[in-house]
């Protein structure tokens, strides 16, 4: 008879365990975000690789997500011209940008690797301005411990009130393009 109790809390511990939310946390040297702007004469690429944030995988298969970065840190390789986009983004002003994100049906697979495409609902608060739209993600589970997300967020700079920047009074065009690669390590 203890025997089978100490089994039936073995199996429930076991089952409780896999009931709670299973958190994950932005892998630095795995992540960035990379921004694109277009003028006519040229393409501005930026990179960040100070990006944060942390996923909660919820047992009902909902996932929560909340990145950042600090919109001053983004390097296009020209001192000037970062200095310029720090300018049009008010970055000392608004020194985050950030994307908090919810999707469903998001489960861990039984074999690695594999990918899972999801849309999830976004909020992007660029800018000191917050705007929802849908984001698709492609979720790459590489294992259990370790996940990567990529996705690319076409972001209006008008729709943000984020003056274009301009070069010989040619303004960049309105659309920003970041792709984000995201891991998260358990």
């Amino acid at each position: 008879m203890r025997k089978l109790l100490s089994l039936a809390i073995v199996l429930l511990s076991g089952v409780a365990r896999a009931q709670q939310p299973a958190d994950y946390a932005v892998d630095t040297k795995g992540s960035s975000l990379t921004y694109h702007l277009v003028h006519k004469m040229h393409k501005v690429d930026g990179v960040s690789h100070k990006v944060e944030g942390k996923a909660r995988l919820l047992p009902d298969g909902k996932a929560q997500v909340v990145v950042r970065a600090p919109s001053e840190s983004f390097d296009s390789g020209n001192v000037n011209r970062d200095s310029h986009m720090k300018e049009a983004v008010e970055a000392a002003k608004y020194p985050w940008i950030e994307v908090k994100a919810l999707a469903d049906g998001l489960v861990p697979p039984t074999s690695f690797p594999t990918t899972q495409k999801k849309t999830f609902k976004a909020q992007l608060t660029f800018h000191g301005i917050q705007q929802l739209f849908e984001l698709p993600v492609d979720v790459t589970w590489q294992s259990a411990q370790r996940v990567v997300a990529k996705a690319t967020i076409p972001i209006s700079l008008d729709a943000y009130k984020v003056e274009r920047p301009s070069l010989m009074f040619v303004k960049v065009d309105d659309e920003l393009k970041v792709d984000a690669v995201l891991a998260f390590t358990k």
